[in-house]
């Protein structure tokens, strides 16, 4: 039963927080300042997961049935730690990487941060989930943008105007003036 009112606790607050997150957080067209941030709509699917484990708890008490520890510990691992990290994801600070002007600013769990400037990238990569960004003097990623992320296009839009580079994998490179101007024009057809 203690675990019970801790999950219920847990959804409460993160729902909470979400709903602050959500009310505070701003759209912008700047590309001076914005910060990627994962979207609120991570929370939603971590509600979902949340609920599904307070309903089975919830009838598991109900109905007296207890739960074998093996079968316990893998409904943490699969079903609540997911949920839990869905949950606080949009949460400022988090994970952000925060544009301010040429500084960049990465945080991860509140605690963990870096500090990078943007004249300092040499280049970035993307990948399936968002790009791996290089800066001068580092042969490893600095940091990674998450590519479902608010106002990533923000920084891609950056990227191009101070002329990084962008590689894309072979299959994944952006559409062309042309190539969009003949997709209209079979879409009027």
């Amino acid at each position: 039963m203690a675990f019970l009112r801790a999950i219920i606790v847990a959804f409460i607050v993160a729902g909470v927080l979400d709903l602050i997150t959500k009310r505070t957080s701003k759209k912008t067209d700047s590309l001076d300042k914005f910060v990627v941030r994962a979207p609120i709509d991570f929370a939603a699917l971590g509600a979902i997961g949340m609920a599904l484990v307070i309903g089975v708890l919830i009838y598991g008490e109900i109905e007296g049935e207890t739960m074998p520890l093996l079968i316990m510990i893998i409904f943490n691992i699969v079903i609540v730690l997911p949920s839990a990290l869905l949950m606080i994801a949009p949460i400022k600070g988090v994970w952000d990487v925060i544009v301010n002007d040429d500084d960049i600013t990465v945080v991860k769990a509140f605690v963990y941060r870096r500090h990078w400037k943007f004249s300092k990238i040499t280049y970035g990569k993307m990948k399936r989930g968002g790009m791996k960004v290089y800066v001068e003097g580092r042969a490893r990623k600095a940091f990674f943008v998450d590519g479902m992320g608010e106002n990533f296009s923000n920084f891609m839009e950056r990227m191009e105007k101070e002329g990084k580079e962008v590689i894309y994998p072979e299959g994944m490179e952006p559409y062309t003036e042309e190539e969009m101007d003949a997709e209209e024009e079979q879409a009027e057809d």
